[in-house]
């Protein structure tokens, strides 16, 4: 027992110093890349790197805001006058991206599976003809995407960003993403479902 304990705290010990020992990337979009396969250039305007799949990937250097190196250095790339309709300066787009960021790793809209579960069960039998069923969840997509996440809840969640905007903006810009995301989603798996029971119903 002794043996696997220690094992277990020297696989923890490695996986913890491997990721320390990688730099970080921060993207606009509020993701995160912890990698040591990766090279900029800079005369391109390009990003390289390997993704967790080991598929090479391009990114341009407009979507990168900085590079955090394992040593604690970091380069800051993003530039205000570069993104049109990003008028932010440097630290309120660094608080977007934490509000992106939080929704990113703790906000699973789950609500929004449901409903559109419930909608695309509800078209199969609202509608006779097939052809017309994904008007339900297509509505309730669109629905959906017209609401947010209240500030106040936002707030609640993170007191510590009660008061900043942007984090709360960010926060707000990628939940109200997958809120849409999981609705359509729900709405396919809704139709399957309603149109599988409709046909055992048939029987």
């Amino acid at each position: 027992m002794k043996i696997w304990v220690l094992i277990c705290f020297l696989l923890g010990v490695s996986l913890v110093n491997n990721v320390s020992a990688q730099d970080t990337i921060w993207f606009l979009s509020g993701e995160r890349l912890i990698t040591s396969s990766y090279n900029i250039k800079i005369e391109d305007g390009m990003l390289n790197y390997f993704n967790k799949r080991n598929k090479e990937k391009h990114v341009g250097l407009e979507y990168v805001y900085s590079v955090i190196e394992k040593t604690g250095n970091k380069k800051i790339y993003y530039e205000p006058a570069v993104m049109e309709n990003t008028p932010f300066s440097v630290d309120q787009m660094w608080s977007f991206i934490k509000g992106e960021y939080e929704a990113h790793e703790n906000y699973h809209a789950t609500g929004s599976t449901l409903i559109g579960i419930g909608a695309g069960v509800s078209g199969v039998y609202l509608f006779p003809t097939v052809f017309y069923s994904p008007i339900v969840p297509a509505v309730g997509s669109v629905i959906t995407g017209m609401t947010n996440v209240r500030d106040k809840k936002v707030g609640k969640k993170y007191p510590q960003y009660v008061d900043n905007e942007y984090f709360i903006a960010g926060y707000r810009e990628v939940s109200n993403q997958k809120r849409v995301s999981n609705s359509i989603k729900g709405g396919i798996l809704g139709l399957v479902v309603g149109i599988a029971s409709a046909v055992i119903i048939s029987k």
